[in-house]
Order: structure tokens, then C-alpha cells, then sequence
């Protein structure tokens, strides 16, 4: 897939022990060269804020994401910018 990515927004949500932001900040860069616009907002979840472990003793263990309640703005804020950004691209989409 190359074309299909064009001219679409894209937010991120990240975690680990610091929000997962070089994560982020490396898929921003990617997101570039296929002409994807990413928005500034961004969630970040915390490895041991946000995600509870059922049994700490087993590596194996998946846990459980609980985000905690301060994420809800920025996920908000996300998402009205992909909203925006969607809607501010449609013509160059349908151009396409």
C-alpha cells in the first residue's frame, strides 16, 4: 500500500515507560513520506500508570490497559484533530 495512505490524517496513542514518545516520534516521520498528516495531539500511556498486571511474577503475562482518566482530554483532542484534518483533506483525496 502506498496511494492509500495519501492525504489522511493519522493520531497516535503510545505507550511504555516514558508514553512511548520516540515511538511516536519516529512513526511521525515515516508517516511523512507516505503523505499522511499526522496531528499534534497525542496519547501517551505510561507502563506503570496505566496497564495493571494480573500476575507481576509471570513474563508471560498480557495485563490489562486501565488509561487513567487525565488521558481522556488529550484523546479528545486527538480526535477532533483527525476529525478537522479529515474533513480538510477530502478534496485532495477525492482529487486522487
Amino acid at each position: 500500500m502506498y496511494a492509500e495512505w495519501h492525504h489522511k490524517p493519522a493520531g497516535f496513542v503510545s505507550y511504555g515507560i516514558n508514553g512511548g514518545s520516540r515511538a511516536a516520534e519516529q512513526l511521525r516521520q515515516g508517516a511523512g513520506e507516505l503523505k499522511i498528516a499526522d496531528v499534534h495531539g497525542q496519547v501517551e500511556l505510561g507502563m506503570f500508570t496505566d496497564f495493571r498486571f494480573t500476575d507481576p511474577t509471570d513474563p508471560a503475562d498480557p495485563g490489562v490497559c486501565e488509561p487513567a482518566e487525565h488521558h481522556e482530554p488529550a484523546l479528545h483532542e486527538m480526535l477532533n484533530e483527525i476529525i478537522a484534518w479529515s474533513d480538510a483533506l477530502a478534496p485532495l483525496r477525492a482529487a486522487a
